[in-house]
């Protein structure tokens, strides 16, 4: 059994992602305006984490993001080609 605390913050992280991924997509009009939204998406994420954290949390946390993009390509660089695994 999970963690109550933990089950509500997941529900709570999931509800946002799909609120503001709805509302950013709402306002693309064109292909130019993707770029402005995810700047405007990333400055109003840096400006919250630094009114909770301090700013090398805060730059651990960027930091942190940047390398899991780099570990996911690698990762589907090197199995891409893979069997798929079956399960008995």
């Amino acid at each position: 059994m999970q963690d109550p605390k933990l089950e509500k913050q997941i529900s709570l992280i999931s509800s946002a992602m799909k609120k503001i991924e709805d509302t950013a997509r709402s306002m693309v009009r064109d292909n130019d305006d993707y770029m402005a939204i995810c700047s405007a998406m990333m400055a109003v994420t840096r400006n919250m984490y630094l009114e909770t954290l301090t700013i090398e949390e805060t730059a651990s946390i960027f930091e942190s993001v940047a390398e899991s993009m780099f570990v996911t390509q690698d990762m589907i660089h090197t199995f891409q080609h893979s069997v798929k695994p079956t399960i008995h």
